[in-house]
């Protein structure tokens, strides 16, 4: 009996050691926020601090490119939601309102301190509009690009696929997942991200409700940049998908009386990747807003 516990121990050591060897070196810093760990990774220097959170599918090093130029604005923040890149699994169900409380909650264990610009994208945005509307005080400023609207489910009459084949089928059908990945990308990050974007999927209708009922935000500077370049093309009924997305990004506009609607006129539903500049220049606007209203 003591030599298959001991054969059990050493399997289950042999296992995590691969695992420790399979993983990418650690770019920032994990934290606990109450029996598992997020990583957080954060460069620059300045007020405010942009928060990053990334779409459905992605982790902190798919924006490596965007955190590194946003770092050279103003101190910039990027971090994996529970199961993705380097941070734990979560408790379940995986849906927005949890994933607001657990940033805010990673935040101060990291003692990353508010004034906050908030930057997400796709899935992304529904966490941050949650966030936005449960801590308030903390935000000077939101970015919202190509971002999920609680209604698009029942505009678009998308049913969400199970089990998870594609990394954005809640938007886009096409392309399979492994060319939504970069081709350099870790394996293991690959499986994480396949693995965590399963479980976000699984509470998605559950997260679009939870923004229904919550989603407001605070009354400081949005700027919602939209893909230009279509994602649904070819008969009349995809045609008219592509005009009801982007009329829920125009809806978008409302949260807040000072807010503006760009195009990513290069881009896709990927805008981080194809065209970061204009998500930059967003950055520099929304901070030169933030400032300009704290002016006496």
């Amino acid at each position: 009996m003591r030599s298959i516990l001991y054969l059990i121990l050493f399997i289950c050591i042999f296992q995590a050691l691969a695992h420790a060897e399979d993983m990418p070196p650690l770019p920032g810093n994990r934290y606990d926020i109450g029996g598992y760990s997020l990583h957080l990774n954060c460069a620059g220097e300045g007020k405010p601090t942009i928060i990053m959170d990334v779409g459905l599918g992605d982790d902190s090093s798919d924006w490596k490119l965007l955190f590194e130029q946003s770092a050279e604005i103003s101190r910039t923040c990027v971090y994996d939601r529970p199961g993705y890149g380097w941070s734990d699994y979560g408790p379940r169900p995986r849906t927005s309102r949890r994933i607001a409380v657990e940033l805010r909650t990673l935040l101060r264990q990291a003692d990353i301190n508010p004034p906050y610009i908030l930057v997400g994208h796709s899935f992304g945005g529904f966490n941050l509009r949650l966030f936005a509307s449960f801590f308030p005080e903390t935000v000077e400023g939101m970015i919202l690009i190509d971002a999920s609207h609680e209604l698009q489910y029942e505009r678009l009459n998308i049913k969400l696929p199970r089990p998870y084949k594609q990394q954005r089928d809640i938007i886009i059908n096409t392309p399979p997942a492994t060319k939504l990945l970069p081709d350099d990308k870790p394996q293991i990050l690959r499986d994480h991200a396949y693995r965590a974007a399963s479980q976000e999927i699984a509470g998605l209708y559950q997260s679009a409700r939870q923004v229904q009922l919550n989603g407001s935000i605070p009354t400081v500077p949005l700027i919602v940049i939209s893909r230009g370049m279509p994602e649904w093309e070819g008969n009349e009924k995809l045609r008219q998908r592509e005009k009801i997305w982007i009329e829920l990004q125009q809806d978008l506009t409302r949260l807040s009386p000072y807010s503006q609607h760009l195009f990513a006129n290069q881009s896709g539903h990927d805008i981080p990747h194809d065209q970061p500049e204009i998500i930059l220049d967003a950055i520099s606007d929304v901070i030169a807003q933030a400032k300009l209203a704290e002016a006496p």
